[in-house]
C-alpha cells in the first residue's frame, strides 16, 4: 500500500471531507463551496516602550493611593519585564504597594524575592532597608537580624541605611537577651553618628531613633538587673545605681522622640511609663526592716512605702496617658499603643489600690513619715549601719522627671 507523505496529509483529509457528504447523499460540488478570507493576524509580546508606558500607569495607582490595583499591576509587570532593571523595580513597586495596602505578607515576600533576585539592584537596597523597617514594626526580632545582616553586608549603603541597620540589629539582639552584642552595635552607629555630628541641631534623622531605642533598651536591661530584693546593707548605693540607670534609659528613649516620628514616640513612650511602673513594683516588694517588729511598726513602714513610692505611679501613668493622645492625634495604632492602653488600665488601678490603702491606715501622712524616720534612727543606733530605707531624693519624690510628652510628626 502506498502511503500518504506527511505533507500532504492534512490536506488530502480536507479534501475527502468536503467530497464527502452525508451518508446516502452525493459528494459536494467544489465550484459551490464559500470561500471565506480571514485577515491576518499580527501576534506580537510587549515592546520595551509598551512596558514602561504600563509601569507609569501602574505608579499612577500607586501615587492615587490605590494599592491594591497598583499592586496587581506591579506584580504582572514583574513577570513580563524585559530586563532586569524593570523587573526590580516593577517588585519594589509591588511590595511598596501591598505594604501600604497593610497587606504585609506579600509585601515580605516580595521585597525577599527582590534581594534574591536582583540583588545587585538600587532598588534592592531600598527594599531591604523597607524590609527591616517593615519587619521590625511586626517585631518579628530573629527576621529583623537575619534582614539587618544583609542588609549591612552591603557594600552600596548610604550613613543613613549603615545607622539604622545597626540599630535595628541591636533592638533585635536586645530582644534576645544579648546585651553585649547589642552594645557593640550601637557603638559602631554612634561612632558614625558622631563623626558626622548627625542630629546636633533640630530633629534627628529618623533613621537615628533606632539607635536610640537600642540604647534604651540596654540600659532598661542592665538596669532592671540591679535587684532592689533582697535588701542587702548596701542598698542605698544599690537603690542610687538602679535610679541612674533607669535616667540613663530615660535620656535614651527621650532622644530617640526627638525624631518626632509617631511610631518611634510610641515605643520610646511606653518604655519610659514602663520603667517607672517596673520601679514601683520593686519596691513595693522590699519588706520591713528586722528591726519594725510589732504590727503597728510594720504598718508604718508600709505607709511610707506607698507614701513615698506614689509618685513613680503617677510618672507612669502619664507618660502611657501621652502614648495615648499621640496615638488618637497621629492615627498610630501599632502594639505598642494597645500595651499604653493596658498598662495605663493596669496603673489606674494601681493607683486606686495605693488610695485605699492609705486610708485604711490607723495614721495619719506626718505619722508615718516621723515613724519612718524614727525606725531609720533605731536601726542605725543598734546595727551601726543605716537601715536599707530607700531614699525619696533618688526613687521619685523628686528627680528624676519624666521627659516631654511624645510627639509625632
Amino acid at each position: 500500500m502506498r502511503r500518504i507523505p506527511p505533507g500532504l496529509a492534512l490536506p488530502c483529509l480536507l479534501a475527502c471531507a468536503a467530497c464527502a457528504g452525508p451518508r446516502g447523499e452525493p459528494p459536494a460540488d467544489p465550484s459551490r463551496l464559500e470561500v471565506v478570507r480571514l485577515e491576518p493576524v499580527e501576534v506580537r509580546g510587549y515592546t520595551r516602550t509598551d512596558l514602561i508606558d504600563e509601569f507609569e500607569r501602574s505608579r499612577s495607582l500607586l501615587l492615587g493611593e490605590r494599592y491594591g490595583e497598583a499592586a496587581l499591576a506591579f506584580d504582572k509587570l514583574a513577570k513580563l519585564a524585559l530586563d532586569a532593571e524593570l523587573a526590580a523595580a516593577s517588585l519594589y513597586h509591588a511590595a511598596s504597594a501591598y505594604e501600604s495596602a497593610g497587606d504585609n505578607e506579600p509585601a515580605i515576600l516580595r521585597y525577599t524575592e527582590l534581594a534574591e533576585k536582583h540583588g545587585d539592584k538600587a532598588d534592592a537596597r531600598l527594599g531591604m532597608v523597607r524590609l527591616t523597617r517593615l519587619l521590625g514594626y511586626l517585631e518579628r526580632w530573629r527576621e529583623v537580624e537575619a534582614a539587618a545582616d544583609a542588609l549591612l553586608g552591603r557594600a552600596d549603603l548610604t550613613l543613613l541605611d549603615q545607622i539604622e541597620g545597626e540599630g535595628y540589629r541591636a533592638i533585635a539582639l536586645a530582644s534576645e537577651g544579648r546585651v553585649d552584642d547589642a552594645e557593640r552595635s550601637i557603638g559602631r552607629a554612634l561612632e558614625v553618628i558622631d563623626r558626622n555630628h548627625l542630629g546636633q541641631a533640630g530633629a534627628p534623622p529618623v533613621q537615628l531613633a533606632a539607635v536610640f531605642f537600642a540604647l534604651g533598651e540596654v540600659r532598661r536591661l542592665r538596669s532592671e538587673q540591679v535587684k532592689l530584693v533582697p535588701v542587702t546593707a548596701q542598698f542605698s548605693d544599690v537603690l542610687e545605681r538602679r535610679c541612674k540607670e533607669l535616667l540613663d534609659a530615660q535620656s535614651a528613649y527621650t532622644d530617640a522622640m526627638r525624631a518626632k516620628d509617631a511610631h518611634w514616640s510610641a515605643m520610646s513612650g511606653y518604655r519610659v511609663g514602663q520603667l517607672y511602673q517596673q520601679l514601683h513594683r520593686e519596691a513595693m516588694a522590699i519588706p520591713p526592716p528586722d528591726n519594725a517588729q510589732s504590727e503597728r511598726d510594720r504598718q508604718l513602714f508600709e505607709g511610707a512605702m506607698r507614701l513615698r513610692y506614689h509618685k513613680l505611679l503617677e510618672k507612669g501613668l502619664a507618660m502611657m496617658e501621652s502614648v495615648l493622645r499621640l496615638g488618637d492625634r497621629t492615627g498610630e495604632s501599632s502594639y505598642w499603643v494597645t500595651r499604653a492602653r493596658q498598662a495605663k488600665a493596669d496603673l489606674e488601678q494601681s493607683m486606686a489600690d495605693e488610695t485605699a490603702a492609705l486610708a485604711r491606715m490607723p495614721f495619719t501622712a506626718e505619722q508615718m513619715r516621723l515613724a519612718l524616720e524614727k525606725l531609720k534612727a533605731r536601726a542605725k543606733a543598734q546595727q551601726g549601719a543605716s537601715t536599707p530605707v530607700p531614699s525619696p531624693k533618688a526613687a521619685g519624690t523628686g528627680s528624676p522627671t519624666p521627659p516631654p510628652p511624645p510627639d509625632g510628626p
